[in-house]
């Protein structure tokens, strides 16, 4: 009996993954050389070379200081096109900054996107003393205020399907690792409608999140969060903030189809 061969995949095939690997090679590195793009990879440096300097040549990719590379403006331009396919603007910016503006710390929309926490829009704070988020990264569902809030609005067998393949890592002392305890954040979540992230994904900031409610009470596929430096933070303003976020995420639920 003849055994069917498989078919090798074609040059061009090829080229786009190596293509889709450097670029998220980069993305994974933010700053990355050719040595660490090239690791990233599995693809050894002369071939990874070709790849970025089409790439830089296109603007997908920026190289700066001779030997470090980045993701360039067509991949955020690209990303924003795609983002704003989905949410309109307009049903979004106005809430995020007028929050903005009561607060005045950074706000974020986003999205529940391929089992990931995707960011899909940021309007920073005016006295943000650092970077909190940027638009496409994505944020750990264990760790993050706008992931909990999403995974609160879950069937417990899919949040905790969700929850053990991403996993529990530690990033920082106060990260939530067990089971046991995300069990019984989520419990509290739901009963007061917002989640905290108390400096779980990264020390000194802690943000508030509400899911984007949907009009059948199913699983939201959206959250909305402000990012506050720890210290400015009291347990009164805490609640203030956790009741404003709740009304945001309520008045953007009205625009979105």
């Amino acid at each position: 009996m003849k055994t069917e061969e498989r078919p090798e995949k074609s040059s061009t095939l090829i080229g786009v993954e190596r293509t889709a690997r450097v670029l998220s090679a980069v993305a994974d590195a933010n700053v990355g050389n050719l040595t660490e793009i090239s690791r990233r990879t599995e693809l050894n440096e002369a071939t990874v070379l070709r790849y970025l300097n089409s790439l830089a040549a296109l603007g997908y990719i920026e190289r700066f200081n001779t030997t470090q590379y980045r993701l360039g403006w067509e991949v955020f331009r690209l990303g924003q096109r795609a983002f704003s396919g989905q949410v309109p603007s307009d049903a979004v910016l106005p809430t995020m900054e007028r929050l903005m503006h009561e607060f005045n710390e950074t706000v974020n929309f986003a999205a529940h996107k391929e089992r990931s926490v995707v960011i899909l829009e940021v309007v920073e704070g005016r006295r943000a003393v650092k970077k909190v988020s940027d638009v496409g990264q994505s944020d750990p569902w264990h760790a993050s205020a706008l992931g909990k809030a999403l995974l609160a609005t879950m069937p417990d067998s899919v949040w905790r399907d969700i929850v053990a393949s991403a996993g529990l890592p530690e990033l920082t002392p106060h990260t939530i690792t067990t089971m046991k305890k995300m069990d019984a954040e989520i419990k509290e979540i739901r009963t007061v409608g917002f989640a905290v992230d108390r400096e779980e994904a990264a020390e000194e900031l802690t943000c508030v999140a509400a899911a984007i409610p949907t009009s059948d009470g199913g699983p939201s596929r959206y959250a909305l969060s402000i990012s506050f430096l720890t210290h400015r933070l009291t347990p009164e303003s805490l609640e203030h903030a956790g009741a404003q976020v709740i009304a945001g995420a309520q008045e953007i639920a009205k625009k979105l189809p």
